[in-house]
């Protein structure tokens, strides 16, 4: 049995947006195939996501002083709590699934927070002397991206979002990664021959991830 978490960033009800709703028939398509299989759903604009704030810092700063995490004052330990709770939950699955659209060239701040909260010391990567290590190449882990990049261009410019959690991701350890993107998340895209064929990419994936 494999542990899968689905990560949403996207203020959009289901019906407005064309990655929430493929990203919905992939998942449902996945526990077809794999029933036995354990999902944890994440809507980063709905769920608690703990912001890195001045506590935060602090008590990620003493961390790396080598300070014992007991030391926490009243006001670190419960944003602490969180930040290690979403950690966790990160390292402890084997597959992961990140459905998001770009805004102005890159992710919500939603997305951003998020990913602040599972790159941690001592949870998902390690300090060393000379450089920081991730912690998830201990056992084979793979993620799907499906990302909507802008509808439109910003002249010569070019949307990162996609660059960025690719790189994130191979830090931490996860080496077997899948992207499928579409121009534009509004049902509004009539681009429905790049619609159809992301949908059946996402399809075909759902039955061997």
């Amino acid at each position: 049995m494999a542990n899968l978490l689905y990560v949403t960033c996207n203020v959009k009800p289901q019906d407005r947006s064309r990655t929430l709703s493929l990203g919905c028939e992939f998942l449902e398509e996945y526990l077809r195939w794999n029933p036995q299989d354990e999902v944890q759903v994440l809507d980063l604009y709905r769920d608690s996501i703990q912001r890195v704030d001045q506590d935060v810092l602090g008590a990620w700063e003493r961390s790396e002083r080598g300070e014992d995490y007991g030391l926490l004052s009243v006001e670190e330990r419960p944003k602490m709590s969180r930040i290690w709770r979403l950690a966790d939950q990160f390292s402890a699955c084997d597959k992961y699934v990140f459905v998001t659209h770009s805004l102005n060239l890159w992710f919500p701040a939603e997305f951003k927070m998020y990913v602040d909260t599972i790159c941690v010391p001592d949870r998902t990567y390690r300090l060393t002397p000379q450089e920081a290590k991730g912690m998830l190449p201990d056992r084979r882990r793979k993620s799907l991206h499906l990302h909507a990049s802008p509808s439109f261009t910003f002249g010569q410019e070019h949307d990162l979002s996609v660059a960025y959690l690719r790189s994130l991701l191979n830090f931490l350890g996860v080496a077997d990664q899948k992207t499928v993107l579409l121009r534009g998340d509004n049902p509004e895209c009539r681009d429905i021959i790049e619609y159809e064929a992301a949908r059946r990419r996402l399809l075909t994936l759902a039955r061997r991830f």
